[in-house]
């Protein structure tokens, strides 16, 4: 099926790259006239100050898989065939054989092409221009040379696609006709698959990747080698190899992290217009808006019903395609199951005091390691990719599909989440999502718990666990008023000092600090003169502690989460009512805070 959408994909596409071509950055340059007469020197397309160039202009260039073989490609090549000059590790003899048989290919196009840029190119050759031209200083083995004739790129013309696909397909094809197990049709089959993937689009891959690879005996069924017991025609082979590759390399229908194990390349066949990945990743409004509202109003297209999502991650071995997943599903399901995902992980921000909803790529960044920033600046979180990241590999196209999907999220996520928040005392919005995204999709907790963990704190959620961390979360704040009112640096706070403690046994915590409670307060209505505060601060924790009828000790995981998500929520709650209070919208018994007071142990926001 895979094979199959893929090449639906391809049959109405438009930005599927052409049969037997790859996009990959062409050196040198070289323009010559009709006549064949060089227009200059070889010119270096390369640029070492843009990321973009800095091996040369990307280009489309005739590319098939070229193990050990002399196999020329038209019109665009490396030195050793486009020249035939010898690096300090190259074989004369086998060079000479390169450079012949690029030029016969040539040759083998004027032939066929009397009307392409073909001509041109053979006069080249034949009146000796080519024997003029010396390696440029900086040339290297690998670099690519490509022809212009009268300022057109030779390679990408009509005339050269035509006949280079058919040179392609003859190295390519198996020389027997049979029934393609993809379109179901009797047509010439190919030897092997036609193209490989480049290795940037495949993590894990140390060079290009073949899709289907069985170049020897022991690979192969019955040690069959080849795709002799994997039957696939020559036109299904070309298309689902470049739809594959396009999707692969479009930044607009794949994704990857760097250090993530996977790629994850998307389409959409049916005529929707609909995109999964605006919605979930770069979180469109306009394409939010029309998914919650469509039901609602009745607007879920009949298109919309026959359109299908297709998606598929793949993984590198070496040289080898590793496809981890694959998934079709009508574009129908597809909403659905974003809609529940933004219903089980969206959460209060608890410095903007604003329900927020966070990019997969944002939750799967904050799993990662904290580092604090110098000398007080703000911190940042490990980047993808680097040493002691401590991000599980899998976990970004995992968490894709758990929103795409509605898959449950994996089964160490949450614990591994816990770690990294006691570990780097670091709580925001993105943590916080994952933590109330993974209670939402437990599979041990029970519907009638599952409802009561809101995005805003939940006043009738009495999970022992939940109150514990609330509790602690107006502790911290009393702490805070305190020092503030009393004009003190506050070097660690109770959040700071306790927090993971607190995580693993809230009642250690809570019971000893209500012993620094009755201090604070004491501070409050004494020699701070704020009784009323005091008095505020002291109904709260009195009306916590009712519904506490145990403070639990030695916490499961999913209480440790509760303790989490209630001491984040309450906390968004205080920030919410003196903010409300200050715009004279809501009264407050509580103290206002200064403008540039941050919440608990750290400011909210995305550090990405």
């Amino acid at each position: 099926m895979l094979l199959q959408r893929l090449v639906e994909y391809a049959d109405t596409s438009e930005d599927v790259i052409p049969a037997f071509y790859a996009r990959k950055p062409v050196r040198w340059s070289l323009d010559i006239a009709r006549t064949g007469e060089p227009r200059g020197d070889l010119a270096s397309t390369a640029d070492k100050d843009d990321p973009q160039r800095r091996f040369g202009t990307a280009r489309l260039v005739p590319a098939v898989t070229r193990t050990v073989g002399i196999s020329p490609t038209l019109a665009v090549d490396n030195g050793e065939y486009v020249f035939g000059w010898l690096s300090e590790s190259a074989k004369p003899e086998r060079v000479a054989k390169q450079h012949d048989a690029f030029r016969a290919l040539i040759t083998d196009w004027v032939a066929a092409e009397p009307d392409g840029p073909g001509p041109a190119i053979a006069a080249f050759y034949r009146d000796g221009h080519a024997n003029k031209l010396r390696p440029p200083a900086d040339w290297s083995r690998g670099d690519l040379i490509g022809f212009w004739v009268d300022g057109v790129y030779a390679a990408d013309t009509d005339a050269a696609r035509r006949f280079w696909a058919g040179v392609a397909g003859d190295r390519k094809g198996s020389g027997r006709s049979s029934l393609c197990l993809v379109c179901g049709q009797v047509q010439p089959l190919l030897k092997t698959v036609p193209q490989q993937i480049p290795r940037r689009s495949v993590p894990g891959a140390t060079q290009s990747a073949s899709l289907v690879s069985m170049n020897e005996a022991a690979h192969g069924y019955e040690l069959q080698k080849f795709l002799t017991n994997t039957p696939i025609c020559a036109d299904c082979g070309l298309k689902f190899m470049t739809a594959l590759t396009s999707l692969l390399s479009d930044p607009l229908h794949s994704t990857a992290l760097s250090g993530q194990n996977a790629r994850l390349a998307w389409w959409v066949l049916g005529g929707s217009t609909f995109d999964p990945w605006a919605t979930v990743e770069q979180l469109d409004p306009s394409q939010i808006q029309t998914l919650i509202v469509g039901p609602a109003n009745g607007q879920e297209a009949t298109l919309e019903e026959l359109s299908r999502y297709c998606s598929v991650t793949v993984g590198g071995n070496v040289a080898r395609v590793v496809v981890r997943d694959w998934v079709e599903q009508p574009i129908r399901q597809v909403k659905d199951n974003i809609r529940t995902w933004f219903d089980d992980h969206m959460i209060v921000d608890a410095w903007a005091g604003e329900v927020v909803r966070v990019k997969a790529s944002q939750m799967a960044r904050a799993a990662g390691r904290f580092e604090a920033g110098r000398n007080g600046g703000p911190g940042t979180w490990t980047r993808f990719g680097a040493s002691g990241e401590h991000r599980p590999p899998d976990l970004f196209h995992r968490l894709l599909g758990t929103a795409l999907l509605k898959r449950p999220l994996p089964p160490k996520l949450l614990n591994h989440v816990l770690n990294r928040i006691r570990i780097d005392g670091r709580l925001d919005a993105a943590r916080a999502a994952l933590i109330r995204l993974a209670l939402r999709r437990h599979p041990n907790l029970p519907e009638h718990e599952r409802e009561r963990l809101t995005p805003t704190l939940n006043v009738e959620h009495k999970q022992p666990a939940y109150v514990s961390g609330r509790i602690f979360a107006v502790m911290d704040d009393l702490q805070r008023t305190v020092f503030r009112v009393a004009d003190q640096k506050l070097n660690t706070t109770f959040a700071e000092r306790y927090f993971g403690r607190a995580i693993d046994n809230p009642q250690v915590v809570i019971v000893s600090g209500r012993r620094n409670v009755q201090a604070w307060l004491k501070r409050l209505r004494g020699p701070l003169h704020r009784p009323n505060w005091s008095e505020a601060y002291e109904r709260r924790l009195d009306d916590l502690f009712v519904q506490l009828h145990t403070i639990p000790s030695g916490a499961v995981l999913t209480d440790k989460a509760q303790f989490i998500l209630g001491y984040h929520q309450q906390r968004a709650e205080l920030r919410a009512e003196r903010l409300a209070a200050a715009a004279n919208k809501k009264k407050t018994d509580l103290p206002l805070e200064p403008d540039n007071a941050a919440p608990a142990t750290e400011a909210e926001g995305d550090d990405a």
